[in-house]
């Protein structure tokens, strides 16, 4: 059975298992490749056209406070309009743009223009510093394209982060670079950010196969020592190869809710684990029942010999 056939299959019913459970393992695993890179492609073109439209005021917004083109030169990289003026600007998804202008940053940054961020880019004309806020605890990067990232030894709190960031706003610039002159436009930035977003959520959904793995051969080892009595003609390899593709048509709905930004996709991994295994309580379900009237036309042939 090829892999849209399989994938078909699960779709539409519980019948097409009693097949799949036969299936060489190499094969099954081959699938499960095949499925998280579908949902993967799913998820990042998605995020990438669903981005170009909610970005559509906020690329309108920058293009009028900074201008259409960047300017890379030796002092930096500087905006098309009024590059010497510090100033901010608020982007979907609570994310705040800070731009540092040669003369210095603005006189203080208060606690609420802050704390509530998902994501802080801090514009430096000598570097980027990007802080990225992980529930409680904040993740701090910084980049000099002539220089490697500077990454966080530990998360830190809002008040480390902060005092990194003002740190690093007041800071002077470091001398020329050794970059000759060039400009690019803020569609061609805009559009690689989006692109590179999509890629990142993307690979990161790609290796939820790694936990879709565990979770199948955790699953599949504790139900096989409680029902090896019960249905003994059910394998390990069996069992496994059940769980594994009753993931696929969960993992082909969940991933329509990060793919088009609906409300929940934050909850991607607890939706897919709820109605992964209650698919594949049905499922068994029916193995169970299938291998029960196998059993019992097996005892009815031997009474009738």
């Amino acid at each position: 059975m090829s892999f849209f056939q399989a994938l078909w299959g699960t779709c539409c019913g519980t019948e097409v298992f009693r097949k799949l459970c036969k299936n060489f393992w190499l094969k099954t695993l081959w699938h499960l490749i095949l499925m998280c890179f579908v949902c993967s492609v799913f998820i990042g073109i998605g995020n990438y056209y669903s981005m170009k439209y909610r970005w559509r005021a906020a690329e309108a917004g920058f293009v009028e406070g900074f201008g259409g083109k960047l300017h890379l030169n030796r002092m930096g990289v500087r905006p098309d309009i009024s590059p010497e003026v510090s100033r901010r600007q608020e982007f979907p998804y609570n994310c705040l743009l800070i731009y540092i202008s040669p003369n210095g940053a603005e006189k203080n940054y208060p606690d609420e223009t802050l704390r509530d961020r998902n994501v802080i880019l801090m514009w430096h004309h000598a570097f980027f510093a990007f802080a990225i806020r992980e529930g409680q605890q904040w993740v701090y990067l910084k980049w000099n394209p002539e220089k490697d990232i500077e990454m966080p030894i530990d998360s830190l709190s809002f008040n480390e982060m902060r005092n990194r960031l003002l740190k690093d706003a007041y800071s002077k610039n470091p001398g020329e670079w050794k970059w000759n002159e060039e400009s690019f436009t803020t569609e061609y930035l805009f559009k690689q950010f989006r692109l590179m977003f999509a890629q990142v959520q993307a690979i990161c959904h790609f290796f939820f196969i790694f936990i879709i793995l565990l979770c199948s051969l955790v699953f599949s080892v504790f139900f096989r020592l409680v029902s090896a009595k019960k249905i003994p003609d059910l394998s390990f390899g069996m069992i496994w190869n059940v769980v594994i593709y009753a993931a696929f048509p969960v993992l082909l709905v969940v991933s329509a809710f990060p793919a088009l930004q609906l409300p929940g996709t934050h909850w991607f991994l607890q939706m897919f684990m709820i109605g992964w295994m209650v698919y594949l309580f049905f499922i068994l379900r029916t193995l169970i029942f299938y291998s029960a009237d196998e059993d019992m036309k097996k005892e009815e042939g031997t009474d009738d010999e």
